[in-house]
């Protein structure tokens, strides 16, 4: 299947849940034998054009809008290659870059899939997406062909955004839980971890605060952070002025094939976000048997219940007392994180959320989902009904 994608970020250049999503499920549809194409927005010095992991990255450079790129030239490839490609599928309604998809597909492109990484944006203000969201974007949506969400819950607010339902198929984000997985001695440092953007919506200066109370009963605790963004030095002031200095620990970056290290010397992961999807640093903690502190947000609670606590937003001291509970029983947080590997093994295999997509662009184009690698025979998967008819089996819609 020739699959073109259309992401506004790309790991590495950034190390966020859309950016990481885009590439591991282009490189995992590339390994399975299918074509792969993504256009993504240029951000630093990287190259127009590469290859890299079995798929093709092409990049155009844009004008920048609340961090979100405004490529024309992108639009006008998009509009000679349209037809090139078996299924188009771009990564949230919020990128400029799934604007020209959608007008793409009325101009008469390949089938348009649309994943919902979240409804709210965590860096555009309030007022734009008050008016944004109930125009510009439901209108993508009702212009796609099928429509990604990772739960029920933001299943639900689409319709009642006015999305018709039998275009929204429910398919759970997941991480690769070979590569994120315990630790075999099961020895953390006291260390809390937060991942993420350095931007509004991401909650870290209610974070810093309440790591600043936490730090009162427990100061022998660190605080990594890593990420990047236009709030960091906000950031950094901030841990200067609450005390912080040394007790809170800044990296800009690391590298996806590291990540399982970084969780399993931690003990905690907390993530105090005011707006999300379903965060891969979730499911990558529960994954390595961490246990998690996170935010009451609606889609998040059936995901961590069990597996850690939840506080309600934008509330330090209940972010702290939630720190200051796991860090006080050893064995709630060993328990926690022994569920939290069980549940992220059964329900969120990233093998699974990868062929389910598979199985959704086939449904809308009549090819073939090829679940093989480029070193199998690959082809399209077959069940004894579809052999004994004669048929070929290209998966369904979940």
């Amino acid at each position: 299947m020739k699959i073109l994608r259309v992401a506004g970020d790309l790991y590495p250049a950034f190390v966020g849940g859309i950016a990481i999503h885009a590439h591991e499920m282009s490189k995992m549809q590339a390994s399975f034998g299918n074509e792969v194409t993504v256009y993504t927005s240029v951000w630093d010095d990287e190259l127009p054009e590469e290859t890299r992991d079995r798929y093709r990255i092409i990049r155009f450079r844009g004008v920048t809008v609340f961090r979100n790129s405004i490529a024309l030239a992108l639009f006008r490839r998009l509009l000679r290659e349209r037809k090139m490609y078996d299924i188009i599928h771009a990564h949230s309604h919020l990128y400029f870059s799934t604007v020209l998809c959608a007008l793409a597909r009325m101009a008469g492109s390949s089938p348009l899939v649309v994943t919902n990484h979240g409804l709210i944006s965590q860096t555009a203000p309030m007022w734009l997406q008050k008016t944004y969201i109930p125009t510009i974007g439901r209108w993508i949506y009702n212009v796609a062909d099928g429509i990604v969400c990772y739960t029920e819950t933001e299943r639900d607010q689409l319709v009642d955004l006015g999305i018709r339902p039998d275009r929204i198929t429910v398919i759970h984000n997941g991480v690769d839980t070979d590569h994120f997985a315990p630790s075999p001695d099961g020895s953390p440092e006291k260390q809390i971890l937060w991942i993420g953007k350095y931007v509004p919506g991401k909650g870290v200066e209610y974070l810093l605060r309440g790591f600043q109370l936490f730090s009162r009963d427990f100061p022998d605790y660190t605080l990594l952070m890593i990420g990047r963004g236009p709030l960091k030095d906000d950031s950094l002031r901030m841990i200067e002025d609450l005390g912080l200095t040394g007790k809170v620990i800044l990296k800009d970056f690391v590298q996806n094939k590291d990540l399982p290290d970084v969780y399993r010397q931690s003990s905690l992961f907390v993530l105090p976000s005011l707006e999300e999807g379903v965060p891969r640093t979730i499911l990558e903690a529960m994954a390595c048997g961490v246990p998690v502190a996170c935010t009451e947000l609606p889609q998040l609670v059936d995901i961590v219940s069990g597996c850690g606590l939840l506080f309600p937003l934008r509330d330090p001291e209940a972010l702290a007392a939630a720190l200051s509970t796991l860090a006080s029983d050893p064995d709630m947080a060993r328990t926690c994180g022994t569920t939290g590997r069980e549940r992220t093994v059964s329900r969120y295999s990233w093998n699974d959320t990868v062929r389910k997509t598979l199985d959704l662009y086939a449904s809308l184009t009549g090819k073939c989902a090829v679940y093989g690698s480029p070193e199998s025979d690959g082809g399209c998967p077959e069940d004894e009904a579809s052999r004994a008819a004669g048929a070929t089996n290209v998966g369904g819609m979940v």
